[in-house]
């Protein structure tokens, strides 16, 4: 009688401990995907996140559905306007020409300098900070006909994610959030189906090494099931009442604001790309703009009868480097006085709606690639771990059994 029962609560167990089996093994396999963020153990028997192992190939996967299908830099540089960004600038520029201007003739003519009356030099600062809106303007304009010299969305991108993988990690984890709680949960319900099968047999046929097949067949099922669902079938399929997609299919509006809100405030702010294109040669390109600008208006403020009086007191090599010397001070000063359009610029840009409306527009096929890229990497090393675990807790069984 005791043997019975014993054997009944065996039986009975072997769907629990299915649904036990098919949740770690699920679970687990979310888990490979994003930890750990360093190889831990000693190769090859170890791991590290699939995400964090390959964080360049998958910022590049990432980063390659952005730049060609999402964002246009001309397009977005467009929305920039001359005007309003001058009027952001203006008190920075009033103050900056004044100050080029003092430092250039205290260095460079220090005795005509000190002895100009007061209301000359007002008026020179006058005329000079009257022709630096243009001045910005023109800047503005060439920059948006050479924005490809300035700036490289990929790379910025690229380099932001692979040298980050914990931001890698979130973006993903935050776009996935449901998916991935979708595959830990099925593992469950999956595995205790399986597990129902399994006992079923079992009460027919006791063999010795049903347990680990069945528990491997378990595990494997589970995550390979878990991990299709999530994006098959692409487009709803109805089945009489019912109607069958893949999870992060139907989440595309949802997704698509979370994913751009992500990349919008964390990626693409007018700061970060300002600070890309000062620490890369995009600087270089925008410098010499500055420069042939700022010349330009040492020219116009000094006039034809002036600069040819200059040129005679002073001689046109002096001539020359006081407008050198002012464009390198502009050039010097140009990243502290940009800072003042950051906010207009991120309102003008408007990334994040423009991101957003991009994802929500595109087909099923290419929204399946913000996601499906991370799993497709080592999808078969999660589907096997799971039957490796499985098979692991079948042998456990089987143990009690014998």
């Amino acid at each position: 009688m005791i043997s019975v029962s014993l054997d009944s609560i065996f039986l009975l167990s072997i769907p629990i401990i299915a649904a036990l089996v098919g949740w770690l093994t699920n679970k687990l396999a979310v888990w490979m995907t994003f930890y750990p963020l360093e190889y831990r153990g000693n190769r090859p028997f170890g791991w590290q996140g699939i995400i964090p192992s390959k964080a360049h190939k998958m910022a590049s996967k990432a980063v390659e559905l952005v730049t060609s299908k999402l964002i246009s830099v001309e397009e977005e540089f467009e929305k920039l306007n001359a005007e309003e960004i001058v009027g952001e600038m203006r008190p920075q520029l009033d103050v900056l020409s004044k100050h080029i201007i003092d430092s250039v003739m205290q260095q460079e003519l220090p005795l005509v300098w000190r002895l100009l009356p007061r209301t000359q030099k007002e008026q020179l600062y006058k005329e000079t900070a009257a022709q630096f809106p243009e001045a910005i303007s023109n800047v503005l304009l060439e920059v948006k006909s050479n924005i490809h010299e300035l700036l490289d969305v990929n790379r910025m991108l690229v380099e932001g994610l692979t040298k980050d993988p914990e931001m890698l990690n979130r973006i993903f984890l935050k776009c996935g959030e449901k998916e991935f709680k979708f595959i830990e949960h099925s593992g469950r319900i999956f595995g205790f189906v399986f597990g129902l099968i399994q006992m079923l047999v079992w009460n027919y046929y006791q063999f010795w090494w049903l347990l680990p097949i069945g528990g491997l067949v378990v595990g494997y099922l589970t995550n390979f099931l878990a991990l299709k669902l999530i994006f098959r079938p692409v487009h709803p399929v109805k089945i009489g009442p019912i109607v069958i997609q893949g999870l992060f299919m139907k989440r595309q509006d949802e997704v698509s604001k979370e994913y751009a809100n992500i990349l919008a405030t964390e990626l693409l702010t007018s700061e970060q790309i300002f600070e890309f294109i000062v620490r890369t040669n995009g600087m270089d390109v925008l410098a010499e703009l500055c420069r042939k600008h700022v010349k330009n208006i040492v020219d116009t403020t000094t006039g034809s009868t002036r600069k040819l009086i200059l040129k005679l007191a002073i001689g046109n090599t002096k001539y020359e480097k006081m407008k050198a010397v002012a464009a390198e001070m502009f050039v010097h000063a140009l990243p502290a006085s940009i800072t003042t359009m950051f906010d207009y610029a991120d309102k003008s840009l408007q990334i994040g709606e423009t991101l957003e409306n991009k994802l929500k527009s595109l087909s099923k096929l290419d929204f399946e690639d913000v996601l499906h890229p991370i799993f497709q990497e080592d999808e078969h090393i999660l589907i096997l771990v799971g039957a490796v675990l499985g098979a692991v807790a079948g042998f456990i069984q089987m143990a009690f059994v014998l």
